[in-house]
């Protein structure tokens, strides 16, 4: 059994450099927990599917006396610094487009051991923050470089979807606001957020709320591609543009040739002769990114159209955080009314043009916001 474990590791790995004595010497119970979960290669691929029987063996081998221990240090341990491919820059952006690296011998054990963390009997003691830390580091939804890995982003999401108690779901709706809609394993991601939703009991219009895509839009509602060292870090495009959705509803491409820049709406065509064969299939992806930002926006207009005259209220730091501060929904929450009030005060007060630029730190947090109740419909966006 002792060989069997320490064939799983990698000397050229630093996570698996870091864990080796940990992992190694164990009970026999334990030592085939650890030799089960390497085994994860075998079927955790782009399909994201865990299979049956090994999931089984799995819940078995977890009941083991250390077994719960020893899962959250392994994925403590992931979660810190470059993650498992040990790989982050915060000075220089380091883009991998096309470079192909053989995987580590020691990867099969850190996915398994990340989806042997949702099956855990408990959770707290920072097992989610720690599998958040993991999600964003390999799904690049962090400001700095991480080496991408779908599979080990896709295996964090999927135990945070399987883990009991508030703090996973708190975990997920950050990730969901925050990780890209390109990203291949955001449909784990999308799923895991449903099923924690339904186990706690999440009513369907805050889960609607609260899924909202930001397609990857800043706060001042642009998203910029590029080449390499330009542009959002998760995307690598062969053209220079910018999709901006505006204040008025309407939705630019700027597409840039140098030093020339020309803007489009929709359908968002590209200039004459920019669509070269080398840009074709990054033309066509922005196109679609700004379709389905405008897509997103149409739909938010009539969802909360259809808030007028109900007797919803939010609390304030909720408001702001998935109406007022999200890039495609704060654009139709702006062109509504609203009115809130603060806390041991019975009457609403319309909300003053300022108070959509505050910090939320500047309201107290039990503050109620609600649509005024005599509101109509929602402006209907420039025509572009």
């Amino acid at each position: 059994m002792s060989d069997l474990v320490t064939d799983l590791f990698d000397p050229g790995n630093a996570w698996s450099t870091r864990t080796r004595e940990r992992l190694t010497g164990l009970s026999p119970e334990l030592g085939e927990l650890v030799v089960h979960l390497g085994t994860s290669d075998g079927f955790w691929d782009w399909r994201y599917k865990v299979d049956a029987a090994w999931k089984r063996r799995a819940k078995v081998l977890l009941k083991a006396d250390g077994a719960d221990e020893l899962v959250r240090y392994a994925v403590r341990e992931l979660a810190r610094g470059g993650s498992f491919h040990d790989m982050d820059d915060p000075e220089h952006v380091i883009r991998e487009l096309g470079m192909i690296k053989p995987a580590s011998q020691a990867r099969g054990l850190a996915i398994g051991f990340l989806l042997a963390a949702g099956w855990l009997r408990r959770g707290g003691e920072g097992l989610s923050a720690d599998l958040a830390a993991v999600a964003r580091k390999n799904a690049q939804a962090m400001d700095t470089y991480h080496r991408v890995d779908h599979e080990i982003a896709g295996a964090a999401f999927a135990a945070l979807g399987d883990l009991p108690g508030p703090e996973a779901m708190e975990e997920l709706w950050a990730l969901h606001y925050d990780v890209a809609r390109a990203l291949h394993p955001r449909k784990v991601l999308a799923k895991s957020v449903k099923k924690a939703a339904a186990r706690l009991g999440v009513p369907a219009h805050e889960l609607a709320e609260r899924t909202v895509p930001r397609h990857g839009l800043e706060r001042d509602g642009t998203l910029t591609v590029g080449w390499f060292g330009k542009g959002v870090l998760w995307w690598n495009a062969s053209v220079d543009a910018v999709v901006t959705l505006h204040d008025t509803g309407q939705v630019t491409v700027d597409w840039a040739e140098g030093d020339h820049v020309t803007r489009t709406t929709a359908p968002f065509r590209s200039p004459a002769g920019y669509k070269t064969p080398m840009r074709a299939d990054s033309v066509t992806l922005v196109r679609r990114y700004a379709q389905n930002i405008g897509k997103t926006l149409a739909e938010e207009r009539q969802r909360l159209g259809a808030l007028a005259g109900g007797t919803r209220t939010w609390l304030w730091t909720d408001w702001v955080r998935y109406y007022r501060d999200h890039p495609v929904t704060g654009v139709v929450t702006r062109a509504m009314a609203w009115e809130y009030r603060l806390p041991n005060e019975t009457a609403y007060r319309p909300l003053p043009p300022d108070f959509y630029a505050v910090p939320a730190a500047g309201v107290p947090a039990a503050t109620e916001v609600r649509r005024r109740p005599d509101e109509g419909a929602v402006p209907e966006p420039v025509a572009g």
